[in-house]
């Protein structure tokens, strides 16, 4: 006997190739002034607070300079904005260079079994 009884079979909307962990550092982003605050990353983007969203349309490429708590420096990356809502923009590194992958891959290992993965 076959059972054809249909099976609930739970669907994530979740997009993420990477795994994201909650942190927080301050970040310069683009145009804008002042500092404003990351709220988790992974190691292909982060999440950004940012009231004003003016011109940060998905698509756009954003420079950036955020310092890592791992680092000793400042590093400059560019991202391309994915998703905007009411609390912010949520960014994709593009173009990064290998120094630049080395530093978020560190900061994201360091910090991973600290903070919830998400």
């Amino acid at each position: 006997m076959i059972d054809v009884r249909s099976q609930h079979i739970e669907v994530s909307s979740e997009r993420r190739q990477y795994p994201r962990l909650e942190f927080r550092c301050t970040v310069l982003f683009g145009h804008m002034k002042g500092v404003l605050n990351v709220t988790d990353m992974s190691l292909n983007g982060l999440f950004v607070e940012v009231a004003d969203k003016t011109g940060l349309d998905p698509g756009r490429v954003v420079s950036l300079a955020i310092k890592f708590p791992t680092e000793e420096k400042a590093i400059l990356l560019k991202a391309r904005v994915v998703n905007v809502n009411k609390r912010g923009v949520g960014c994709h590194f593009v173009d990064t260079a290998p120094k630049n992958n080395e530093a978020i891959k560190n900061c994201f290992e360091t910090f991973r079994d600290t903070l919830p993965l998400r």
